[in-house]
């Protein structure tokens, strides 16, 4: 004996045991009525999908945005003493896995502060902006363009055969850095003093090559001996030195 309810057929009719008979037309009305509800509750899901993907791209461009002030310079572009200091300890792994060398430069701007002073910090700001895209400009691919502080920049250059490449590469930037800026319907001039240093002739770890390049940057901006010398960087035509404690305010 089965139990439950059985199935009742009368002439195409269909209903369940101590049920009404529903009809043919009853039935497809049900059934039209459920795929509504269906179709409304797969639009429904179809936006919360469109809604949360859009939310996650959403975050995935904050993640992004954050990663690259983390890294970034807010003013120029450029990567920032924080990141630059990893990008050299690399680098200078790779120099050492390849037995190859690594040359740093370390420029000043000669007479920011005066324009600084003189034009108000949008003016300098700007001018800063032009000056580290003209020394990027003159960088090579594989060059990495940082920004150390206030009016100094590092480039990072590999793969280097000797101090006379790295003093050309030195002496191309502060080439372009000396060309005229109009800014804001001024004319401004500035030059830059550019010290250097190699790997791992001259330092073999990421402090000390720094603090070479920051040296003959130094020597370069008092004025040289001998300006072409590379041991004793690039010499600014100004010859000025500024005060280092301006540094020690950033």
């Amino acid at each position: 004996m089965a139990y439950g309810r059985s199935r009742l057929y009368d002439h195409g009719n269909v209903a369940l045991k101590g049920e009404g008979v529903v009809g043919c037309d009853s039935a497809t009305s049900i059934i039209s009525r459920r795929n509504d509800e269906m179709a409304r509750e797969i639009d429904a899901l179809r936006s919360l999908n469109a809604n949360l993907t859009r939310q996650i791209a959403h975050l995935k461009r904050r993640e992004a945005h954050a990663l690259r002030l983390a890294d970034r310079d807010g003013l120029t572009g450029l990567y920032n003493r924080r990141r630059m200091m990893e990008l050299l300890d690399t680098a200078i792994s790779d120099a050492a896995r390849h037995e190859q060398r690594l040359g740093l430069l370390f420029i000043d701007l000669d007479g920011f502060k005066g324009i600084n002073d003189a034009h108000g910090h949008p003016a300098g700001d700007q001018l800063l902006i032009t000056v580290a895209s003209r020394i990027a400009a003159r960088a090579r691919t594989a060059d990495v363009v940082c920004r150390y502080g206030g009016d100094e920049f590092v480039v990072i250059l590999p793969r280097v055969a000797d101090l006379t490449a790295v003093c050309r590469v030195a002496a191309s930037i502060r080439s372009r850095v000396a060309l005229p800026y109009r800014i804001d319907g001024l004319e401004l001039t500035l030059t830059a003093s550019v010290g250097m240093s190699l790997y791992p002739d001259q330092a073999r770890n990421a402090a000390d090559l720094l603090n070479h390049a920051d040296a003959s940057m130094y020597r370069a901006k008092a004025g040289a001996a001998n300006p072409e010398e590379p041991v004793h960087g690039v010499t600014s035509p100004a010859r000025r030195r500024d005060d280092v404690a301006k540094r020690r305010s950033w």
